[in-house]
């Protein structure tokens, strides 16, 4: 059970911010920009946002201690990563779940588990230099300038929570980008060239954050969604999504997307990758994996121009893979076959909406797809209208 003083800071500095209490808790505008740099970055930094809260919880709760003496064994040292799975980040998953280590511990990862306190020479390396940077100034400050950790704690739910309340308005502009168009006399106009375009913009679009690898695989599965009804999956089952993060081997697939036939054995799967050729290299690590399989289809699609590297090897091992096992390998780009797929379906302006909602979703439930992927199909669907 969580220590009740511990609970009480987190609850109550959540409770306050969540209000826009912010009474007694200004911060220099220096200060401000560390913590909104943190936020901004937390779902692609979570492993310093943990360890951020639970420094900051613990200074709070034992203000004695120099939380950048984060292992026992360190000089005067307290356990952070304990501190940090028995309190902090539940609470995170609670409160944040977007946000929340799916591990346990921020103190899991190489960049942040060095025996080396937090000073501002800390050797670890935090890739993202301005993380880096707003992370340990913090620390120093509150360590060194005796800054008020309580003031740091509040700005960083009071940021968390506007990150993620903006969220909610992109997608409820997404959703209100839905029903305009489906409202609208020009949906009669959306072809199957607009939707590919827009496709193909969504998946290229510089971001800047980590994720866009999972639009592509939301698309196919989307149009495998609608592609369910027509006569060649009658009986057949669409297995859900798994998590970008999760590995075929460990979860015993054999691709992004699967469908299992009647009696539950694997009857056609995608592998799909992002701005990666197909070689003969990720063919034969696909065979591996299906090799012991039924599957009688399996396409290798892929973002990349040109969409194969060395295509007379490639196409040699595709040959040898139906003579051995049966199964016929597609390789081909996820523009071209989703402009097939679209092909099959009765209205493909349905299409839309299915990978809007599949966005949507995936958004709630994991932590790759961001808010600026949804802000930027919204901005698509309105060019639309």
């Amino acid at each position: 059970m969580m220590n009740d003083n511990i609970r009480s800071i987190l609850e109550d500095t959540y409770q306050r911010a969540a209000s826009g209490d912010n009474t007694g808790s200004e911060l220099s505008e220096t200060q401000e920009n560390w913590i909104k740099t943190i936020a901004e970055k937390a779902e692609s930094q979570k492993a310093v946002l943990a360890v951020l809260i639970t420094s900051l919880t613990k200074k709070i709760e034992t203000p004695t201690q120099d939380v950048r003496y984060h292992k026992r064994e360190l000089p005067n040292g307290y356990s952070g990563r304990s501190f940090d799975t028995s309190y902090v980040t539940p609470f995170i998953a609670e409160k944040f779940q977007r946000f929340a280590m799916k591990s346990g511990s921020g103190w899991l990862t190489r960049s942040l588990e060095q025996a080396h306190p937090y000073t501002l020479e800390y050797p670890g390396r935090i890739l993202d230099r301005t993380v880096r940077g707003a992370f340990l100034f913090i620390l120093n400050d509150i360590e060194e300038n005796q800054a008020d950790p309580k003031k740091y704690l509040y700005a960083i739910f009071a940021s968390l929570i506007h990150v993620m309340k903006r969220a909610q308005v992109s997608l409820g502009l997404l959703e209100k980008a839905n029903i305009d168009r489906n409202q609208s006399s020009q949906s009669d106009t959306v072809t199957i060239e607009n939707i590919v375009t827009l496709l193909d913009y969504h998946f290229s679009y510089n971001y800047r954050v980590a994720g866009g690898s999972r639009l592509p695989v939301l698309a196919v599965y989307s149009a495998y969604k609608m592609l369910m009804a027509i006569e060649r999956y009658n009986s057949k089952t669409l297995s859900p999504l798994k998590t970008h993060t999760t590995s075929d081997i460990k979860s015993g697939g054999i691709g992004d997307i699967e469908v299992l036939d009647e009696n539950g054995d694997f009857f056609e799967a995608v592998e799909i990758k992002h701005d990666i050729p197909i070689s003969s290299t990720l063919v034969r690590d696909a065979y591996q994996k299906f090799s012991e399989t039924s599957v009688s289809r399996y396409y290798l699609l892929t973002t990349a121009e040109p969409n194969v590297d060395d295509a007379e090897t490639v196409n040699a091992l595709v040959r040898q893979i139906r003579t051995r096992h049966g199964c016929e390998v597609i390789v081909n780009g996820i523009l071209p076959s989703l402009k097939y797929y679209l092909r099959l379906l009765s209205d493909p302006k349905l299409f839309l909406d299915c990978y809007s909602k599949n966005l949507q979703l995936d958004f709630n439930q994991n932590t790759d797809i961001k808010e600026v992927h949804l802000r930027y199909w919204n901005e698509l669907l309105d060019s639309l209208s």
